[in-house]
């Protein structure tokens, strides 16, 4: 810790003053107003060009247009993916009723064929001889005429 003296005399302080003929800080205070000029006159002769009732009316129908167009736009993208799934699921309804009708003429197929496996295997001598085309019928005996007796 530093001791001081409250009754002893303060120190001397030298103050050594400079005058040396520096510009640089009147340079740049100069660039800065003349900045501060030239933004002051864009903003007056900016703000002095205000848009006409015409004029407002006129971007107020090009923004109305813009919107029309949009909603347009939008719209259409949607049905055309709304088309697109109806396609879809056409194709699909083709599909399953292709596959349906080839499912039912196979099954109808089979079922043909098993008849006449069946029909086949269940022929015996109980049909009719008429019936039977392999069976010649026994001739029918013709009558002979008879003469009267006397």
């Amino acid at each position: 810790m530093t001791y001081v003296d409250p009754q002893a005399p303060p120190p001397e302080r030298v103050v050594h003053v400079r005058r040396e003929g520096g510009a640089t800080g009147w340079f740049v205070a100069g660039a800065v107003a003349i900045v501060a000029v030239v933004a002051i006159a864009f903003m007056l002769t900016v703000g002095a060009r205000t848009p006409s009732d015409d004029q407002i009316a006129q971007a107020q129908e090009q923004g109305r247009a813009a919107s029309a167009i949009e909603s347009a736009q939008t719209g259409a993208a949607q049905a055309t993916i709304v088309a697109q799934q109806a396609a879809r699921d056409a194709s699909a309804a083709a599909d399953s009723a292709r596959r349906s009708t080839e499912n039912t003429a196979a099954n109808a197929a089979q079922a043909a064929h098993d008849a006449a496996t069946n029909a086949a295997l269940s022929r015996d001598d109980t049909i009719a001889p008429s019936a039977d085309p392999n069976l010649t019928p026994p001739p029918v005996p013709q009558q002979q005429p008879q003469q009267p007796a006397n």
